[in-house]
């Protein structure tokens, strides 16, 4: 029989540590959203039907990249692990995966805005190239490849998912969640600026300046 793996203690504690702030910040609510790190061949990815942050160490699954085994019994993986997966070996340089259900974000790609603009530099520094699909039914095969097909491009960074979500990706969890916070910032701004005027966005010009 083989051995159960034992999820490393600075894995979880970083896991943990952004689950918590997701729900904290909003980006979720109740057992919404997922969130998972690369280790080796296999991923650590949040149990299904647990609020992120109530997630404890022994709770995280681990998962076999390659197969798609899940390595231990209980508890159950995300219910969204096939976009996870698919990711992972799409892209090996992606340590790890944040997908959350920012209200602001889905509020203005929901609205037939098909992108979140520059509004401020911290965006432009942080989220990198993000791209947007239409509405797939959640779990499906289908959204594992819809997503596969936009995040296998090694410039992106995330992907606006109308009417479901945003997805981020990072070498780490820490830069996968930021890259979240930033998104969902741009997009209240942008809001806020369209609820009382004309948005000025930053320029190709200005973002180049910034990278």
């Amino acid at each position: 029989m083989s051995k159960i793996p034992i999820v490393p203690v600075h894995a979880a504690s970083e896991l943990a540590r952004y689950a918590a702030r997701i729900v904290d910040r909003g980006l979720a609510a109740g057992p919404g959203g997922n969130i998972s790190a690369r280790e080796g061949n296999r991923i650590w990815i949040s149990p299904s039907g647990y609020p992120l942050d109530m997630i404890e160490g022994d709770d995280w699954v681990p998962m076999d990249i390659a197969t798609g085994r899940v390595e231990r019994s209980e508890p159950r993986p995300s219910s969204e692990f096939e976009m996870h997966l698919e990711i992972y070996r799409a892209r090996p340089d992606v340590n790890a995966v944040v997908h959350t259900h920012p209200p602001i974000t889905i509020g203005v790609i929901s609205a037939g805005i098909r992108e979140i603009p520059p509004m401020f530099p911290d965006f432009v520094a942080i989220a990198g190239a993000i791209g947007a699909i239409d509405y797939v039914v959640p779990c499906s095969p289908e959204l594992a490849a819809a997503v596969r097909t936009e995040i296998a491009d090694p410039a992106m960074s995330a992907l606006l998912m109308r009417n479901h979500g945003l997805l981020t990706v990072g070498a780490s969890v820490r830069e996968a969640y930021y890259r979240t916070e930033v998104i969902e910032e741009a997009a209240r701004i942008f809001w806020v600026a369209r609820s009382v005027g004309t948005p000025q966005v930053l320029t190709p010009a200005d973002s180049a300046a910034i990278l």
